[in-house]
């Protein structure tokens, strides 16, 4: 498969922020799994899947609302502060341009749009939980979207390696909670 393309990777949604507030303020982290979930133009619904490992999906659990940033082709250095660094281990978003909302969760602006979400039902995937969100807020940007396949082209070889390494450690911690029949 070196070089081809997975048919999977078709089912990936433009890169994400997703953000939630929590005791220790607000947080955000990379995403790649926000899917639309619903076909009613004036009932607007999200569904978005967050690993258990990372802090945001903890916030976002307790607090029932979540923001969602669609990175912009010029938004690719976000993904190392908020795909590498955990909240847990202090302020990522220190020194980062962005907004917080009316109840204080984070929002990227200069991409393809912002959302504002509140969370109607999760589900508990074993290693990650799905958030079916309404959507509240939203205001579209200029900005096209930033796909995995353009952020590689840009963010380094150094960065890929990284990120390569999380994965692969979030992947075997998955791997043993992950709801999944043999």
């Amino acid at each position: 498969m070196a070089g081809e393309r997975d048919v999977l990777s078709l089912f990936w949604a433009p890169l994400c922020a997703v953000g939630a507030r929590g005791p220790t303020g607000p947080n955000a982290q990379i995403c790649v799994s926000v899917f639309g979930a619903s076909i009613v133009p004036e009932r607007p619904r999200l569904l978005i899947s967050l690993s258990k490992t990372n802090h945001t999906e903890g916030l976002a659990r307790a607090d029932g609302r979540l923001t969602v940033s669609v990175l912009g082709a010029g938004q690719a250095g976000l993904l190392e502060p908020l795909g590498l660094r955990s909240g847990r281990d202090g302020d990522k978003l220190a020194g980062l341009d962005h907004a917080l909302t009316g109840w204080g969760a984070p929002l990227f602006p200069g991409g393809a749009g912002t959302l504002e979400c509140e969370t109607l039902e999760t589900f508990d995937l074993g290693d990650a939980t799905a958030f079916l969100a309404a959507v509240r807020e939203r205001r579209t940007g200029a900005a096209e979207p930033l796909a995995w396949a353009a952020a590689r082209e840009v963010v380094g070889e150094a960065f890929l390696r990284r990120w390569a390494e999380k994965s692969a450690r979030e992947r075997e911690a998955a791997r043993a909670v992950m709801r999944w029949r043999d």
